[in-house]
């Protein structure tokens, strides 16, 4: 029986050789899509030196196709699609494939917010694939789960980007938009843990009142009702007796959807050819 390696790219099993190195489909598809469109990508944090392994991978595009380029994936080798794809990706900034000299490269724009915009639409892509990635939230139908992500995308942002493992405060400073920085500075104060912040997300993902049909309604109260009592075992735990009633204080000023930020104004216009691409 074969065995494979571990991927080059993220550490993950590899599947096989795919353009020329030991990789997981993951990254494999990942490359040959990012090829294929052209994408150019912006690290979200400026740096250019994201970790990228199994448990990070999807956080920065760029320094994951960099990663790519760097242990050798052959872009000659990514098989043309066929005829033009009419799709409107707004995330990433498209243009033809370049030949195999001519690489994609992160976009700079001359323009400093236009930057910062790009960066924090990627660490949008990233929130929502986190919350796709909910176990209790993959196993509702696709129409199930775009009419939530429809509905609180700006709040599992702010959720996320309040508590972001790189510090992402410089971009949310240059873009000059007050009541977004306002916003995520009350999100910071709850200083959710990962467990934590892991259990608001699925309340803001569960709430009933987002249901499609009746038998839904039951469903998503049904996972809404387990995630409050683990917050409430977790935080008694702690023997910290006022953490839970801060926290869902805190969740409850997300949930009053005062997003009337420029930012979030903006990632209205995209946010549908975001929820199509994950």
């Amino acid at each position: 029986m074969s065995t494979f390696s571990d991927c080059a790219v993220c550490g993950d099993q590899s599947s096989g050789k795919h353009y020329g190195v030991a990789c997981c489909d993951g990254c494999s598809c990942f490359f040959k899509r990012s090829v294929r469109r052209g994408s150019s990508y912006a690290c979200i944090a400026i740096a250019g030196n994201c970790v990228v392994d199994k448990a990070r991978r999807n956080w920065c595009p760029s320094c994951r196709f960099r990663r790519c380029l760097s242990v050798g994936m052959n872009t000659s080798s990514v098989q043309e699609e066929r005829g033009p794809r009419n799709q409107k990706i707004t995330v990433y900034r498209n243009s033809r494939r370049s030949p195999a000299s001519a690489l994609p490269s992160p976009v700079y724009s001359a323009h400093p917010q236009a930057l910062h915009f790009q960066i924090l639409a990627q660490v949008l892509v990233t929130c929502l694939r986190q919350a796709k990635s909910n176990e209790q939230f993959a196993l509702l139908n696709r129409d199930q789960q775009e009419v939530i992500l429809q509905m609180v995308w700006s709040e599992i942002f702010i959720l996320r980007a309040s508590h972001w493992s790189l510090d992402i405060s410089a971009m949310i400073e240059e873009c000059g938009d007050e009541q977004l920085k306002r916003l995520i500075f009350g999100a910071q104060q709850m200083r959710a843990d990962v467990f934590e912040l892991n259990l608001l997300e699925t309340l803001i993902l569960f709430r009933k009142e987002l249901a499609v049909s009746a038998e839904y309604a039951i469903l998503l109260g049904t996972y809404s009702n387990s995630a409050l009592v683990s917050l409430a075992r977790y935080t008694l735990q702690q023997s910290n007796y006022l953490r839970f009633g801060q926290l869902l204080l805190g969740l409850r000023q997300l949930c009053l959807r005062h997003f009337d930020c420029a930012l979030s104004c903006m990632f209205r216009c995209v946010v549908q050819d975001i929820l199509k691409t994950l």
